[in-house]
């Protein structure tokens, strides 16, 4: 019987040293996931904030671009209104005092 109490110790001793075994694996693992989650969302976060920045950057160029499209349009009108005032003036000024004598 006291052969039979000592193999069962045996196997208590074995099984507990296997889940401690277990347990440390388990626990490294889980380490190690958290390690590969960490960088994952540091890597993650470096792409979002490089798309992010190139979408600013883009985004400035057409602004730019579009700003300078619209100030040579403007200047341009403003060209040919001062051009067609000068070569109008006399007559735009008789309308206007006709205009006004009318009304």
């Amino acid at each position: 019987m006291e052969q039979i109490l000592n193999k069962l110790s045996e196997i208590e001793i074995t099984a507990r040293r296997i889940m401690e075994d277990a347990d440390r694996t388990k626990a490294a693992l889980s380490a190690e996931a958290e390690q590969h989650c960490k960088a994952f969302d540091a890597e993650l976060e470096q792409d979002t904030n490089k798309k992010i920045e190139e979408l600013r950057s883009s985004l400035e160029e057409k602004k730019n671009t579009e700003l300078e499209s619209l100030r040579q349009s403007m200047e341009t009108a403003l060209r040919e209104l001062d051009v067609y005032y000068s070569q109008n003036q006399e007559k735009l000024s008789e309308e206007l005092f006709h205009k006004l004598l009318e009304g």
